[in-house]
């Protein structure tokens, strides 16, 4: 009887570690998880789309992605809750290095390839008369998630102006700290004044929100957009470009940073080497969740702006195929 407890026992231990693994061997198959986005923005669909294509691809492994945002992504990749990420260039580096956000380092963290940039979006109401990110000084304002890169840029970006969100609240404004749909749904019940966002460029949130109530951009102008730079060297310059959204007459300067997929550095060579090349083989597939953003995404730019080491499984890929960090 005391052995078939012990036995029973086992088995009972070995289901619920079973539950829990990640990257690892799980009832036969190894069961990989991905992170991406929030709902109404680029990554979660993506990133859905791509489990689909490993998991239909690759023999015996089985897959799932789930919401997340590029600060938070980093930080579930070295915990051992996920096994792959999306992220940004930036972002990866500083959790890398344990800077910024991050307290300590994130050392598990590796390069699998970047995607397309980032671009750093500050949406008001057309009709608005704000005009300047100066003018959000006690503004309601949404920045995004806690753990969104985005809300991270935004900070950055309101710190070089003089503001943070705590001084915003003090002087009235508001700060709602929610995702892409919501954000959206915020600004059209006249609820916010500022949709802040880093994200594919046009979005599609953003592109809805112009056709009612429309809106405007707020640029980084010269002197801020040095301090930014300064703060956050990883950060590049970039422009919300006027073909983006309808009813823009020029270019409106901001900071950008690479969409970027990690991994951790416990996934073994061989499996993310099969990742790489069977996405890369099925890319015309995601054109048909997000076309404009993987038309940006050229394998030839698998490498670019990357800032931490590697996976040498996806390095074995990138030699074979001649690709080199730009």
């Amino acid at each position: 009887m005391r052995f078939k407890k012990g036995v029973a026992g086992i088995a009972v231990l070995v289901v619920v570690l079973g539950l829990g693994l990640s990257g690892a061997q799980a009832g036969g198959k190894r069961f990989i998880r991905m992170v991406s986005g929030p709902e109404g923005g680029s990554w979660y669909p993506l990133g859905a789309a791509m489990m689909k294509i490993v998991e239909q691809n690759i023999p015996g492994v089985s897959t799932s992605n789930g919401p997340g945002g590029g600060v938070g992504n980093c930080k579930a990749i070295q915990r051992g809750q996920a096994d792959i990420g999306w992220t940004y260039t930036h972002t990866s580096y500083n959790a890398f290095n344990g800077k910024g956000k991050f307290k300590k380092k994130h050392d598990k963290l590796r390069h699998v390839m970047s995607l397309y940039p980032g671009v750093f979006q500050m949406a008001v109401p057309r009709s608005s008369d704000i005009k300047s990110v100066a003018d959000l000084w006690n503004k309601r304002i949404v920045p995004g998630k806690v753990g969104f890169t985005g809300t991270a840029i935004a900070e950055l970006v309101l710190k070089a102006y003089g503001i943070t969100f705590e001084s915003i609240k003090k002087n009235g404004g508001s700060v709602s700290f929610v995702g892409y749909a919501d954000s959206a749904a915020l600004m059209k019940d006249g609820h916010s004044d500022c949709y802040m966002a880093v994200t594919s460029c046009p979005q599609s949130t953003i592109i809805d929100l112009n056709f009612r109530p429309g809106v405007r951009f707020l640029p980084i102008d010269e002197e801020h957009m040095k301090k930014v730079l300064e703060m956050e060297p990883g950060l590049m310059r970039t422009v919300i470009p006027k073909t983006a959204y309808k009813g823009m007459t020029e270019d409106v300067p901001t900071v950008g940073t690479v969409t970027e997929i990690v991994c951790s550095a416990d996934l073994p060579d061989d499996l993310v080497y099969q990742i790489v090349k069977v996405l890369y083989a099925h890319w015309d597939e995601l054109k048909k969740v997000k076309k404009k953003a993987i038309e940006d995404s050229k394998p030839e730019n698998a490498l670019l702006g990357v800032k931490i080491p590697v996976h040498p499984g996806a390095m074995r890929y990138y030699k074979e195929k001649g690709i080199t960090i730009k």
